[in-house]
């Protein structure tokens, strides 16, 4: 299962990139805790109706050392159009400069790849537009 699947298709596997999030706070001795929704194990039913704010809340709060962050946590280099066009109200709404909000790249047999936020609208514009089964326009951010 990969980013190129449809929806359905990638909601019916365990969410790897939050496994492996997990764990690495785990090893590394970071406190972490989920805020967002778990699509995977606390479904919310007409999740979709909700305002784009809510639903596209961060996944965790972590901190070490007197240090945290929001994470919005991805298992994929593929990101959808609609979420990077919404990345500047997320740092507003959500990131500060004592707790800032970064993205957390987690794949199998590697340490996350944590970058602050307008980083993923960097790489995004750097890459060419391609389109899931549903329709969603999304661009991969080779990492």
């Amino acid at each position: 299962m990969n980013g190129s699947n449809n929806y359905s298709d990638r909601n019916s596997e365990p969410n790897i990139g939050e496994i492996l999030f997990e764990k690495y706070c785990s090893d590394n001795g970071f406190f972490c805790t989920r805020i967002g929704f778990d699509e995977k194990n606390e479904s919310v039913p007409e999740f979709f109706n909700l305002n784009h704010c809510m639903r596209n809340l961060p996944d965790y709060y972590i901190s070490k050392n007197q240090r945290s962050w929001l994470v919005m946590v991805k298992g994929t280099g593929n990101i959808k159009k609609t979420e990077v066009e919404l990345i500047p109200k997320f740092v507003q709404w959500y990131s500060d400069v004592k707790s800032p909000l970064v993205y957390a790249f987690c794949f199998n047999g590697k340490k996350p790849q944590f970058m602050p936020a307008n980083k993923v609208i960097e790489l995004f514009n750097m890459s060419s537009d391609r389109q899931w089964h549903d329709g969603k326009i999304y661009r991969n951010l080779c990492l």
